[in-house]
């Protein structure tokens, strides 16, 4: 597969190019756009949403609750449980959005850090790559017409 932004090949669908460091969304398996986004980045950012409105509406219902029934003779103790309730809700769901946030910045800087530019410092650090030290290996179809052939010329010594 080619990555759409800068044309490199052999990238894996549904993974960030290895040259530029895009995201490579998988064409051939798509029946619709999943909920959320194709991206990680858009996943993330759903989840935010989601869990900031969440967030916002379980701490609107606890306050609601306790504004409306707290010191009247009406209330029951199951309000005041489901106000608590709420309110360990809106928590739970502040939390999360909180790691979301830093789970995007994550992101965000791992994007960063893939840039090109500074894939080509890298390699400039590095040096260029010594290969002669490799071992010049023949490939399997090699070894075995090598092998049989041996066996033939055997066989045609014998003969004469």
């Amino acid at each position: 597969m080619f990555c759409p932004t800068c044309g490199a090949d052999s990238q894996n669908p549904k993974a960030y190019c290895r040259r530029c460091g895009e995201w490579i969304p998988d064409i051939r398996g798509r029946a619709g756009i999943a909920f959320g986004g194709e991206t990680p980045q858009q996943n993330v950012f759903t989840g935010l949403f989601i869990n900031a409105l969440s967030a916002f509406a379980a701490l609107f219902s606890a306050i609601a609750l306790y504004v409306t029934y707290l010191g009247t003779g009406e209330a029951k103790w199951s309000i005041y449980v489901a106000a608590a309730s709420c309110l360990c809700i809106a928590g739970w769901q502040a939390s999360s959005f909180i790691v979301g946030l830093k789970l995007r910045q994550r992101l965000k800087r791992m994007g960063e850090d893939s840039a090109p530019e500074l894939d080509s410092k890298r390699r400039s650090a590095l040096g260029e790559p010594d290969v002669d030290s490799f071992v010049s290996v023949s490939s399997i179809t090699e070894n075995t017409t090598e092998f049989l052939k041996q066996p033939a010329a055997q066989k045609r010594d014998t003969q004469r």
